[in-house]
């Protein structure tokens, strides 16, 4: 873990991530113990000795992207505007992949009066052959430190390995985060004005989002979350539910790298972002995950319930949706 404060120390810490250099692949065969080139792979190393990935040997298909690069550039792009950044870089053992949160001094929005949210940009990248380089807008609520991150596509930026190093992203990605306060404080007051039918079918929403792989104990996490961040149960709003499984990944995932609670942050975001820059609707959501639920578990009984009383649980909301199995 890279932690950094200010300018200077951004730099410094993308001149300490590890870079990355191509090798040969050689193939073993065990019958004739022979060894043999293979001549369309490279094998990845870092500058300290460690293996990350193995990828074609064509830069039409794979360029190096490195991560001190990509840090260095997103710190260039911050100074233009002349904000002093702070934040934290995580890079897996092996460092195939690499996560970084920077947060933007004195660029803060407001969900409500007594809601600040802070704002920056994630970033994540890879080595491995199967990650391309996302910049998303990252944000942290202030009174809860619960992280956010890709809740609004149109402020999101990426490439593929399959060209070389875009630095222009960076500075689309830094100026798109400062220049949208308005935008991202119209996101999170519509997400605040849109139901669900109840915390149970909020509940499911959270765990079909995928984000239950990065708790140790899915349904009592949520629920925990949920009560410290629903208000009413009967009608909890997108953005508590939003808000409930960014808590529970926060500050419920112990021993989980930053890089996979990005990921799992990344999941949460499907409840403040369609695919299309727009909030989802809470009953056509809702619907959808009742639906592909009530398949699973009682149609085709292929799925094992999330708690003992889950199948009554989804066939009142089925009734709700005037949906039959």
């Amino acid at each position: 873990m890279y932690v950094f404060d200010g300018l200077d120390e951004l730099y410094e810490t993308a001149e300490e991530l590890p870079v990355v250099d191509r090798h040969d692949v050689y193939a073993h065969h065990e019958g004739s113990d022979e060894w043999e080139e293979v001549p369309y792979r490279d094998s990845l190393w870092t500058d300290d000795g460690r293996t990350t990935g193995v990828v074609s040997s064509s830069e039409d298909f794979y360029n190096i992207i490195q991560y001190g690069d990509v840090l260095e550039t997103v710190g260039d792009a911050i100074d233009r505007h002349g904000i002093e950044p702070s934040g934290r870089v995580s890079v897996s053992p092996t460092a195939h992949k690499m996560s970084a949160s920077v947060e933007f001094d004195g660029a803060t929005v407001y969900a409500s009066q007594d809601d600040p949210v802070d704002l920056g940009l994630q970033i994540q990248t890879g080595h491995s052959g199967f990650h391309g380089l996302k910049y998303d807008i990252g944000a942290e609520r202030q009174v809860c430190s619960n992280g956010m991150t890709a809740f609004i596509s149109e402020l999101g930026f990426e490439q593929t390995h399959g060209e070389p190093f875009q630095p222009g992203l960076a500075y689309n990605a830094v100026d798109a985060v400062v220049e949208s306060p308005a935008e991202i404080e119209q996101r999170l007051a519509q997400a605040q004005n849109r139901e669900l039918f109840n915390q149970d079918e909020a509940l499911l929403v959270l765990m079909e989002s995928g984000i239950d792989r990065y708790l140790e104990n899915p349904v009592p996490d949520l629920l925990t979350a949920m009560q410290d961040e629903v208000s009413d149960p009967n009608s909890p709003t997108l953005w508590e539910t939003y808000n409930a499984a960014t808590r529970a990944l926060t500050h419920y995932t112990h021993d989980v790298p930053d890089y996979e609670v990005a990921e799992g942050l990344e999941k949460a975001a499907q409840l403040l972002e369609d695919g299309t820059n727009s909030i989802p609707d809470p009953e056509r959501l809702g619907e959808q995950v009742v639906n592909n639920r009530s398949r699973q578990l009682i149609e085709h009984g292929d799925s094992e319930p999330y708690w003992p009383e889950e199948e009554q649980t989804l066939r009142e909301l089925m009734q709700e949706h005037e949906l039959t199995a």
